[in-house]
């Protein structure tokens, strides 16, 4: 994007606060006027009052003097606080558009872009922006309009000291113009690198386990050290083009100070210019050159400001690929549950498809078992089936609607499942079972906890049901963290139920119980069932067993058996102990 729509886009966010903003420009304007009057006030002091011996004119003079600063400094007090309230407001609002844009992206875009780009697009580089809003755009232009009032009062003053003052303008222009490509760069590769770095760290520390026990603490350090190291010298590069930049500006002022000196003192002796003229010009040029030092560390924010919202609007700009139809249809209150898949292909990237014309259909009521090989396809079924990913070719329809023509929402509050690897969030049990249905009582939660006999686990936690779990639930054990997600389907009470090797992580005590419960809840239900263990899909109505891509048989168990083909394989490598081969 370029500068302009960048700015345009920025601008667009501020527009809600624009009374503030104005409000602002307004307390500017006084402020600059009063910064301006100063030095003439004393010029008109020096060359007609002191030399009069006007002591009364010099009274009035002071107390004009005196009600400057007064006006200049509560004005400066009101627009400081109102550029602060207004700076908070519009990034709450950029957090608010960037959080709910990522809600509604597709499983795709997470798996494509790193947890930690994304936080750091919300942390870092919103709060990039919070100095644009509060500091920079306001000063911005107080700073010009100083600039442009003592460009006029010197001219007003004497034309010919001006020109001598300002001979060293278009070297600064030549400065800033190459300082301004060098620093974009240095700020969009510097951000680029955070994040990159925040991505690393994240990943690190989530997997921390995994590098203890393979004991690549040393080789992760290795690599964290590189990343660090290319952060800290992008750092260090910015640090040196700053040090060199804002400098240059205070000895091209010295320098236009210098010919000040010179040219005005040799025209003060020559009695061709006045000693107030001369003396109202050095806090002049002083004043000149400290809003450039001042456009200086503005330009700095600017840039780091534009890579940080180049960065965020590219993220706003990603149209999520998984959209609600114009005209959605709506489901009934209660589906019956018939699913069927017509000839669908589905690839992750490109067409290196994962699903290869699969044909099937799930009536109303059936429980169905898929199995297949690890990679065959079998979570792929479940993405399309929740639209969390889309497939590029064939049919897939709830109760005969093409569920891409119904609301996301819609679909997915009659499809619940029970996944292996449950998220846990870091609120309560009963906040973690309930999720979004507000109506369910804790009563009723912790009723459906004993009837499967799992209500002890949950008394067990140090304020039982009320523990707060923690970040992806970190007090709760793997089978634990299975049973709260058996209890989240119950509550649900779904039409459909997919069960994603639901009791994996669970003892086998606790499973018979859980077995017997979802065997109740799978009555008159349609239901998916994906597991490792063959005794969780032999009573299955159903089983369709996948192989590369594509449905090779599909049967009952015992018609599966007789067969002796791909699934009567799987149960013979299964029954030699060759568990880690299969999925099923």
């Amino acid at each position: 994007m370029g500068d302009r729509q960048l700015l345009k886009g920025m601008l667009m966010f501020a527009k809600p606060y624009r009374k503030l903003l104005l409000f602002s420009l307004l307390l500017t304007g006084f402020i600059v006027i009063a910064s301006l009057a100063q030095p003439f006030i004393i010029k008109v002091a020096i060359d007609s009052y002191i030399k009069m011996n006007d002591y009364q004119g010099m009274m009035y003079l002071g107390i004009i003097y005196f009600l400057l600063i007064m006006v200049s400094s509560i004005c400066t007090y009101f627009q400081n606080n109102t550029l602060q309230f207004t700076g908070q407001y519009v990034i709450y609002d950029f957090r608010q558009a960037i959080f709910k844009h990522l809600s509604l992206m597709q499983m795709d875009f997470f798996r494509k872009n790193p947890i930690g780009r994304l936080v750091t697009r919300i942390t870092h580089d919103v709060e990039s922006l919070n100095q644009l809003y509060s500091q920079v755009i306001v000063n911005l232009v107080k700073e010009v309009l100083i600039l442009i009032g003592i460009i006029t009062l010197m001219l007003y003053m004497s034309v010919k000291l001006t020109l001598i003052c300002f001979l060293v303008i278009p070297v600064i222009a030549v400065v800033t113009f190459y300082f301004k490509r060098v620093l974009r760069d240095t700020q969009r590769k510097l951000r680029t690198l955070l994040s990159s770095l925040l991505s690393y760290l994240a990943e690190n520390l989530s997997g921390m386990s995994v590098i203890q026990l393979f004991a690549r603490e040393r080789k992760q350090l290795e690599r964290f050290n590189e990343l660090n190291e290319e952060h800290y010298r992008a750092g260090m590069r910015q640090t040196v083009i700053n040090s060199i930049f804002n400098p240059s500006i205070g000895l091209f002022g010295n320098i236009s100070l210098a010919l000040l000196v010179w040219y005005g003192g040799r025209s003060v002796v020559d009695e061709s210019i006045t000693f107030g003229t001369v003396y109202a010009f050095t806090h002049y040029v002083r004043q000149f050159f400290e809003p450039l030092r001042g456009l200086a560390d503005r330009f700095n924010q600017i840039q780091a400001a534009l890579a940080s919202a180049e960065r965020i609007f590219e993220t706003l700009e990603t149209k999520p690929t998984i959209v609600n139809p114009v005209h959605p249809k709506e489901l009934p209150e209660k589906v019956k549950g018939n699913i069927v898949f017509q000839h669908v292909w589905f690839a992750y990237k490109n067409e290196e498809w994962v699903l290869k014309d699969v044909h099937f259909r799930i009536n109303q009521g059936e429980t169905v078992g898929v199995v297949g090989a690890t990679g065959a396809g079998k979570s792929s079924i479940i993405q399309l089936i929740n639209r969390f990913y889309d497939n590029q070719k064939g049919i897939i329809s709830l109760d005969g609607i093409n569920i891409k023509d119904v609301h996301l929402n819609d679909l997915r509050r009659h499809i619940g499942i029970i996944q292996q690897d449950a998220f846990v969030f870091s609120e309560t049990v009963f906040d973690n079972i309930r999720l979004n249905h507000n109506q369910v009582s804790n009563e009723e939660i912790i009723k459906a906890a004993k009837a499967v006999n799992i209500d002890s686990f949950f008394r067990m936690l140090p304020q039982g049901y009320n523990t707060m779990l923690g970040e992806e639930g970190t007090v709760l054990s793997a089978g634990q963290k299975q049973l709260l997600s058996f209890l989240r389907a119950m509550i649900a009470d779904n039409d459909v139920l997919i069960l994603d090797e639901a009791t994996a992580n669970i003892d086998t005590e606790t499973e018979q119980a859980v077995q017997d419960a979802l065997r109740e809840m799978s009555k008159n239900r349609t239901t998916i069932i994906i597991a490792h263990r063959l005794s969780t899909i032999q009573h299955a109505d159903k089983i369709i067993v996948l192989d590369k891509g594509r449905i090779v048989e599909m049967g009952n168990h015992q018609q599966l058996l007789n067969n002796q083909s791909v699934y009567y394989q799987l149960c013979q490598n299964l029954s030699k102990g060759k568990t880690l081969k299969v999925k099923l």
